[in-house]
């Protein structure tokens, strides 16, 4: 069975009319009525009642005819959805992204496409950098946004997305909170909110190396995983956090943010997608969100 057999079929019962319908579909009578016997043969059933006088469509037919109206409405609709894909118009895109990015304005971004691709199924995941860089490698993500690390995996392809620096959020009545910078030596005594390491081993080491080289070892006095729950830590004066400086963006009642003076590394977050993909999905969403990098 043939789709042109099947176009052709429609064409007939919507025209009961051999003439019509073979111009309709732009042959000649006689290749579209062998068609129909064929497609008649192999259905074992008759289609089409024919006189002299006019063409009817049988009680199978009529069955038959729903059915096909189906079949090529759904081939139409097929055909949209990969051409929308191809365009970058339509289609599934799943992107990771650190918890950091929040305080960015990644977010505007993510808006920016959903707003010129709405019919664009968008699957949004937070993970870390180490889980999103084996997720992206392994097509179980399209494209993430993550710490740098120094280096970019041979199977990956990355830019620069934002360039930050760590600062520092402390409790407003907190005797630190009275200076406009403080050092990170001066955090000697002081208990920190972190990063449980095995959610965020970058970050974390990085934090605590900065630490060691101005002469000590930080006290870690609550973890946890989320920006937004440090914080709340911060603001019930359980300690003090090391945040990226756009997380001052995101006032909180009861969290003051200093300048944070010390050895401790930039942050620069990565857009990243599999090395050699190049489709117009992914370039739709990479130009939408391009605009909203900034330095931190």
């Amino acid at each position: 069975m043939e789709l042109r057999q099947l176009r052709y079929f429609v064409a007939l019962a919507e025209e009961l009319h051999f003439g019509r319908a073979a111009r309709r579909v732009h042959v000649s009578q006689p290749p579209l009525s062998q068609q129909i016997r064929a497609l008649e043969e192999e259905l074992g059933a008759r289609l089409f009642d024919r006189t002299s006088r006019r063409v009817l469509l049988t009680p199978e037919g009529e069955a038959f005819l729903e059915d096909v109206r189906g079949v090529l409405r759904g081939l139409e609709e097929a055909v949209d959805r990969v051409r929308g894909v191809a365009q970058g118009e339509r289609g599934r895109l799943r992107v990771g992204f650190v918890g950091s990015a929040v305080s960015t304005r990644f977010p505007a971004g993510v808006a920016a496409f959903r707003e010129r691709h709405p019919a664009v199924r968008l699957e949004l995941r937070e993970s870390g950098t180490l889980v999103q860089r084996r997720a992206i490698a392994e097509g179980r993500l399209d494209v993430g946004l993550f710490r740098n690390l120094g280096e970019t995996p041979d199977d990956l392809t990355t830019e620069p997305f934002l360039h930050d620096s760590y600062i520092l959020a402390l409790p407003e009545r907190h005797p630190l909170a009275r200076r406009d910078s403080v050092n990170l030596a001066d955090l000697r005594d002081v208990p920190l909110v972190m990063y449980p390491r095995p959610v965020f081993p970058a970050a974390y080491d990085a934090i605590i190396e900065a630490c060691r080289s101005v002469g000590f070892s930080p006290r870690i006095g609550q973890e946890a995983v989320s920006i937004g729950t440090q914080k709340a830590l911060v603001a019930a004066g359980t300690g003090v956090a090391i945040v990226p400086g756009a997380t001052r963006r995101e006032p909180r009642e009861g969290v003051a943010y200093r300048t944070l003076a010390g050895p401790l590394p930039d942050i620069r977050l990565d857009l990243a997608w599999r090395k050699g993909r190049d489709d117009a999905l992914l370039r739709a969403f990479l130009d939408a969100v391009r605009p909203f990098g900034m330095e931190g």
